[in-house]
């Protein structure tokens, strides 16, 4: 069912306010007095308080629907800035690995070049190439979760032995001046659970990789637990952290960090919210707890499902 414009609401209840106050009032006036005089002077006062008090009512019903227009305005106008920025940023991210994949491959077709080299060019260019995908494979995500068309595949795995996979991935692109720990919460033989698997990891890459990303020197801790049916995860860093403005907009799309700083802002801006739309969909929840320049905290929750 069509929603009813607005003016044509307006005008309906103007209309019907307005018929019913004339009928109604002038057969109580006239049941008042007899005296005409009287009648008129009457008149003119319920004239006077009918106009006032429609007055008051348009204008607050305006007033509502102006203040929405304006909202709505204010969001466009936040939406298409974010978007500019996005696609700024996006030109420079796709452009740079595809540089790199035409660049080296030119430097391929040489015919004198040694297999040192070859293997040096071979190798840019396949890491240059998984980084498009790596791109190309955020924006379908977030495409199919605004969409809602992201689907949910539970398996059975071991938790426990999951996240020593995701770890030792993670070792290899650690910076040597962050000392890592990992703390698990159930032992090997009570942590099968039955989850989307890839969408648990993929959060928790990116909470680790943005770990890694704004810190430094210190510490980076996984830890997770169990209570009340439930995981609760955590990735705690000592890192550059989030001021208080930005906590409830970095799970936004195309948000990041640190906008201002070129050398961190690397990203296509979409980490966060598709991890924010991954747990949603396996009915848990994520937040943050940050201090500026000391470390932030990124905790979600997945509900527990034993095998």
């Amino acid at each position: 069912m069509h929603k009813i414009k607005f003016e044509y609401r307006i005008t309906v209840i103007y209309l019907l306010v307005g018929g019913g106050w004339i009928i109604f009032s002038d057969k109580f006036v006239q049941s008042l007095t007899s005296n005409n005089a009287v009648l008129t002077e009457l008149q003119t006062y319920k004239g006077w308080f009918y106009v006032c008090v429609t007055a008051i009512l348009l204008f607050f019903m305006v007033k509502k629907h102006l203040l929405k227009i304006r909202k709505a305005e204010q969001e466009a106008i936040k939406s298409n800035e974010l978007k500019s920025a996005f696609l700024q940023n996006i030109s420079h991210e796709i452009r740079t690995p595809m540089n790199s994949i035409i660049g080296f491959s030119d430097l391929l077709q040489f015919e004198d070049l040694s297999q040192k080299n070859r293997q040096e060019y071979t190798t840019n260019i396949i890491n240059s190439s998984n980084q498009l995908l790596s791109i190309v494979d955020e924006l379908m995500d977030i495409s199919l979760i605004e969409t809602g068309n992201m689907k949910v595949y539970e398996s059975r795995f071991n938790l426990n032995q999951f996240l020593d996979e995701i770890v030792a991935s993670f070792h290899l692109t650690l910076k040597k001046e962050i000392e890592f720990s990992i703390e698990k919460g159930l032992s090997d033989e009570l942590s099968t659970i039955k989850t989307d698997e890839h969408k648990l990891r993929q959060v928790i890459q990116n909470l680790l990789t943005n770990s890694n990303k704004y810190t430094e020197t210190g510490k980076i801790i996984l830890t997770y637990s169990v209570s009340n049916e439930e995981i609760k995860f955590c990735i705690r860093d000592t890192g550059i952290g989030i001021p208080h403005e930005l906590k409830e907009l970095v799970f936004e799309r195309f948000r990041q960090i640190n906008e201002s700083n070129k050398k961190l802002n690397d990203g296509v801006g979409l980490g966060l919210a598709i991890c924010k739309g991954h747990i949603e969909l396996l009915n848990g929840k994520i937040w943050l707890e940050s201090e500026a320049g000391k470390g932030t905290s990124f905790y979600f929750t997945i509900p527990l499902k034993r095998t």
